[in-house]
């Protein structure tokens, strides 16, 4: 469906990346973008979608302000998860922070006797961590662009990060190579089977264009997990409408 003023040359189609399905139903546009629902395992993307280059622009130094605005809150934030992936592991160890930002998560685990590290894709954010957080383990780029070593994390964080990767299935294979054996993933996404996601779903304020790719339930991610060896192990019950788990090797 084409949309008036949108130039969609250039633009990227997908095969469905957690069944591998070419066959979808068109559900609506937004922002110009089309919202598609895989008709083999009922994945809702942003199919067909504009380049990487075009997404990557997007996160910049405003991007990342939204965060570093709120830095207090954020990092009052980050000590809860981090309390709580620490009692579930029961002990201390390196801890990698995908997505990080300007460091929040990095900062806490850092705080609780982690060796905390992060990886994002933004330079203003990681230049925060570095200058005004004090992080020495901070990378900039793709995370698969760092070459860790197998096996070498004993959490991996990822917050509202799966949702905006272009390549799920290489992301999630670098995610389950870097995990230690005995290690989890705390991991959060937007979830569409909540029952407090509305209807009509175009109304679901976290159907956000090049920016939020793909809107899980807990079958599809859980499918998708599984392509790689990892398994949902628990997940936390959210009032809001969010999947909040605990991944693991199989």
């Amino acid at each position: 469906m084409a949309v008036a003023g949108i130039d969609r040359a250039g633009w990227e189609h997908i095969d469905c990346p957690v069944c591998g399905g070419r066959a979808f139903t068109h559900l609506f546009d937004k922002g110009g973008e089309p919202f598609v629902r895989c008709t083999g395992c009922g994945l809702v993307l942003i199919n067909p979608r504009p380049s990487f280059a075009a997404i990557r622009a997007g996160y910049d130094a405003s991007y990342s302000a939204g965060y570093t605005r709120k830095a207090d809150k954020k990092l009052r934030r980050a000590r809860r998860r981090v309390a709580r992936v620490k009692r579930r592991l029961g002990h201390g160890g390196r801890w990698l922070d995908v997505g990080c930002s300007a460091g929040f998560v990095v900062k806490a685990a850092a705080e609780a006797g982690f060796e905390a590290h992060g990886v994002d894709i933004e330079t203003a954010g990681i230049a925060y961590g570095r200058e005004q957080l004090g992080l020495a383990h901070l990378r900039e780029g793709l995370l698969d662009e760092q070459a860790y070593e197998t096996a070498s994390f004993d959490v991996i964080s990822l917050y509202d990060v799966i949702e905006h990767v272009p390549d799920l299935n290489a992301f999630v294979a670098e995610l389950a190579r870097l995990l230690a054996a005995d290690g989890v993933i705390d991991l959060g996404t937007p979830d569409l089977g909540h029952w407090r996601v509305p209807r009509p779903l175009q109304r679901w304020d976290e159907l956000k264009p090049s920016e939020h790719l793909y809107y899980f339930d807990r079958t599809t991610l859980a499918r998708l997990l599984a392509h790689h060896g990892l398994r949902i192990v628990h997940q936390r019950t959210a009032l809001k409408p969010g999947l909040k788990v605990i991944v693991g090797h199989a």
